[in-house]
């Protein structure tokens, strides 16, 4: 039953520059609580006026009468015209409620009290807009799973100016908020196999300083292993140098545990959030995707945005 109602309602979409417009056809209305006490009083005026055929009776029926249907145009012109834009949402970890934001604007020049806008199964926000001026609500949703989550339907109401009526309007806004798998718990990824020179140095400026010795990492040069220690048998170590690059990090689909995908992907995603709070340079590699070392927030946007579409994301 709720299908085939779903299947008859009118709602508003967006143009093709993403905006929504609501239009008079596509606004419901119907009479509140105290609107239908206000129908039945006016009905038992009536019915005393003509049973005593009183006079005064019948102008306070018909004023009042006169009133309740100039409140429902006023009602629903309160939502005729008013413009819907949704927003760049920003993108949460999966069990964060997702926040959208939309922009309500008025081009008609008039003032346009008490419209409210929520999810069809949120609290609504209730807002003043003035004539031809505009407002940002802020509308939250739970974000269970990663993928790209879709904003669900929207309301946009009003009870004014009397309260004795309810008008809506449903739009689809096409709003999506992307979401970051749930990172896992503290982990060390495999990082021995995948030391080498990175594009920046974070040792100062120049290669003649001696700053000290590290353990022998393939792809060290030659020029840089100390073979007196080597000599004395202390192991084979390498000199490093003012100017020195930072090693890169691969953090690597193929070596990270988990028994199924998701959990490979909490595990890189905060082994992600701990190489750039640690000032690494970090690359990643997944079966279809990879990403250069790099570091900084729009690396890591980059990244973790690759491990939200990885095959399997959930698009709602």
């Amino acid at each position: 039953m709720n299908a085939r109602l779903a299947a008859w309602i009118r709602f508003e979409e967006p143009h093709a520059d993403g905006q929504l417009r609501v239009h008079g056809r596509r606004i419901y209305i119907l009479p509140t609580r105290y609107g239908m006490v206000f129908g039945l009083l006016l009905i038992l005026t009536l019915v005393g006026a003509v049973n005593y055929g009183n006079n005064p009776a019948f102008l306070i029926t018909f004023l009042l009468a006169g009133l309740g249907s100039n409140a429902i145009y006023q009602t629903w012109r309160q939502l005729q015209g008013v413009t819907v834009r949704p927003l760049r949402a920003e993108p949460v970890f999966a069990g964060e409620p997702a926040t959208f934001r939309f922009q309500l604007g008025d081009e008609s020049g008039r003032p346009r009290p008490a419209v409210q806008l929520a999810f069809a199964d949120g609290q609504p926000e209730v807002v003043d807009l003035a004539g031809h001026g505009s407002a940002v609500v802020e509308l939250t949703t739970p974000a269970r799973q990663r993928g790209t989550r879709r904003a669900p339907r929207l309301v946009l109401a009003t009870r004014y100016p009397l309260g004795l009526l309810h008008a809506w309007c449903y739009l689809e806004s096409g709003a999506t908020c992307l979401v970051y798998p749930r990172p896992s718990l503290p982990w060390q990824p495999p990082a021995i196999p995948h030391y080498g020179g990175a594009d920046a140095g974070d040792r100062g400026v120049g290669a003649d300083d001696f700053v000290g010795l590290r353990g022998y990492r393939p792809g060290d040069s030659p020029r840089h292993i100390d073979w007196r220690a080597l000599a004395r048998e202390r192991g084979v170590l390498t000199r490093q140098f003012g100017g020195d690059r930072a090693e890169r990090l691969w953090l690597d689909w193929n070596e990270t545990p988990g028994a199924d995908s998701e959990e490979k992907l909490r595990r890189l995603c905060r082994a992600l959030l701990d190489a750039e709070r640690a000032g690494a340079r970090y690359g990643l590699r997944l079966p279809d995707t990879e990403r250069a070392p790099d570091q900084g927030a729009a690396h890591l946007a980059a990244c973790l945005a690759a491990l939200a579409q990885f095959p399997g994301a959930v698009d709602r």
